[in-house]
Parts: C-alpha cells; sequence; structure tokens
C-alpha cells in the first residue's frame, strides 16, 4: 500500500511565457519509491487527466513543456512547465499510484502577466524524538514584526507559535521561535519530535503591513530510526538539589553548549560549557561533569525553590543548527 504521506505547495503563480517548478515529497517507505508517479489537470469534469507520469510521456499542448523527475533515493518528485500560457492556470495533482485512487496533493496554479518567482519550499528531516532547526528567511528586517509557524490544513494555516509569546498545546515546552537577526531572518526550533509533526507548514513575519511570503516548510519525521526515548520529567523537592545529563552527538562539533528555561516559545540562557551562569543562578547552578566521547554533559542544580518548576532545554548550537532536548522540573513542597 502507498504511506499516505505526501506533501506540496498548494497554491504556486506563474508568468505568462515564463515557468514553474512545482516539488512534492514523499516518505521513502518501498511501496512509494517503485510506484507509478503523476502529475495530471483536473478538468470541469472532476476527472484528473494525466499530463505526465514516470511511465509515459506528455502529448498535446504539453509536448516538450513539462517535465517530471523523480528521486525515489529522497522521495523528491519534481514537475517544470514552461512557456506558461492563461489556459495552465487551474487545479493540477501530483501522485502516487494510479490518478483515479492513490495517493496526491492538489496545486492551484495561477498564470499571471507579473507573477514573482516564489522561494523553494525547505525540506526538513528529523527523527522520531530528535530535534530540529528551521531556517525562516524575511525580506524586512523591522523587529516589530510577529513571527510565527503555522501548519497548512485543507482550508487554512492552523497557527502552532508566535513571537508573542502564543504557543499551541501539542507544542508547550518544545518549540521556540528566535529573535531576527540583522537580515530579518529567525529560526524555529522544535525537539521531542512526534510522527503527527510531519506535514506542510509556512514561518514568516506578519508586521503592520501585512504579511511578507512565507517560507514553505516540509516536515518529515522519520519513525523508522527512533532516537532513544529520554527521561521527560525530574522531580526535586524544595531546599533539595536535583543532576540530570544533557545528550549531544559525540562526533559533532559545538560552539556551544547550554540550558535555558522554556517560556512560551522563548528560552533564555541560564548556563553553558564557556563557563557562563546567569546572575541570578549563580551559586546554585553548575555544569558538573562533562564526557565529550559520550556525547554529554551534567547540569547540577541546588537550593531548589517552587518558582524552578517548568520547562528546561539541554542545546548544543553548530553554526545555525541546534541541537536541543527539552525536560520538565516538578517541585515537592517540604
Amino acid at each position: 500500500p502507498v504511506s499516505s504521506s505526501l506533501y506540496g505547495s498548494r497554491f504556486l503563480a506563474g508568468r505568462l511565457g515564463g515557468s514553474i517548478t512545482h516539488q512534492c515529497f514523499y516518505s521513502t517507505i518501498p511501496a512509494n519509491k517503485y510506484e507509478r508517479k503523476y502529475w495530471c489537470k483536473v478538468a470541469a469534469n472532476g476527472v484528473c487527466y494525466a499530463i505526465i507520469s514516470s511511465s509515459s510521456s506528455p502529448s498535446g499542448e504539453y509536448r516538450g513543456r513539462v517535465a517530471l523527475r523523480d528521486v525515489p533515493q529522497n522521495g523528491t518528485l519534481t514537475v517544470t512547465m514552461t512557456g506558461l500560457r492563461s489556459s495552465d492556470s487551474g487545479t493540477y495533482r501530483c501522485g502516487i499510484g494510479g490518478s483515479s485512487q492513490g495517493l496526491y496533493v492538489s496545486l492551484n496554479l495561477t498564470v499571471l502577466a507579473d507573477a514573482t518567482a516564489p522561494r523553494p519550499t525547505q525540506l526538513i528531516r528529523g527523527e522520531l524524538h530528535g530535534s530540529v532547526t528551521v531556517l525562516c528567511p524575511s525580506g524586512d528586517t523591522q523587529s516589530d514584526q510577529k513571527r510565527f509557524w503555522c501548519k497548512v490544513g485543507r482550508r487554512s494555516c492552523a497557527l502552532m507559535a508566535s513571537s508573542d509569546g502564543y504557543v499551541g498545546r501539542s507544542y508547550q515546552g518544545r518549540i521556540v521561535i528566535t529573535p531576527q537577526d540583522s537580515s530579518g531572518a529567525f529560526r524555529v526550533l522544535i525537539n521531542d519530535l512526534r510522527k503527527e509533526d510531519s506535514g506542510l507548514y509556512l514561518c514568516g513575519t506578519q508586521g503592520p503591513r501585512a504579511q511578507d511570503s512565507p517560507q514553505e516548510v516540509v516536515l518529515q519525521v522519520a519513525t523508522a530510526s527512533a532516537l532513544p526515548r529520554r527521561p521527560k520529567f525530574l522531580s526535586g523537592a524544595v531546599g533539595g538539589s536535583l543532576s540530570f545529563q544533557c545528550h549531544h552527538d559525540p562526533k559533532g562539533t559545538y560552539e556551544q553548549k547550554y540550558l535555558c528555561r522554556w517560556k512560551a516559545g522563548s528560552c533564555p540562557v541560564l548556563l553553558d560549557h564557556q563557563g557562563f551562569v546567569l546572575e541570578s543562578y549563580r551559586g546554585r547552578l553548575q555544569m558538573s561533569g562533562s564526557d565529550p566521547e559520550r556525547g554529554s554533559f551534567t547540569v547540577l542544580l541546588r537550593q531548589l525553590r517552587e518558582e524552578d518548576e517548568g520547562w528546561y532545554w539541554c542545546g548544543a548550537r553548530s553554526g545555525q543548527s541546534e541541537l536541543t532536548a527539552s525536560l520538565k522540573l516538578l517541585i515537592r513542597k517540604g
């Protein structure tokens, strides 16, 4: 059977006489890899008539204008249409299997006299229980703009988190939207990845002058190679102390290994491996040991207080990419 995860843009604009490149992403299980791939256009009667497939060439008005390239190794199907005409506007499907049943994702194409080329969709792959870093470019360096991350559904994009402190229920403790850098770009960090996180997302900025063109992101969570499930909850008593291990890739090189305190989608650093400790934690918090060969470091927190209860992140930063893991601290009174 064909697996039910196939993702791609829902809307695309092309310039009259120009070309478009559309990518669909599918999970790389054997059933998908070797099945027929196709590109069809939906007619007024609701039937989707094949234009090109992995087993047939385009004919009629599409001859010489449409190409399909399938890369089964990384689950990418690319369709290119050139010499765009007004009559090319409409609804298309990129699919796996038969055109009548099987698996497909729809795209609305609009051909305009002066359309600008969209940003290519970003494909991010993560492992079950692991973490990912998503880069979100922005055309605007204004820092008063709201940064957002939403999941594309059938009719709308459901907000998952935004820089004003909103975090959806399923993302509590496991998503951070970083501040914008000097170019206006920002990053979305997600950990404790789940199977249901797979999907098509948009990230971008929304300011007083409406929305910049958002970045499309396809997130695929590979369930075959799950990372070990670490303890998610730790408990301690007021006045007591506790220690826990943070893990990273022993083969990686990191500029900063750190612990931060998660709250409403942001995570200020409390301490790092270069000796930094946030003033309000000095004397209570330390990195008590590091084992680079095993890829771990130990954090010790003393004189526990009620207000220490909450989410914390272990992190290791390498360039723009960050490896993160979340844990929740529960404090017992007395």
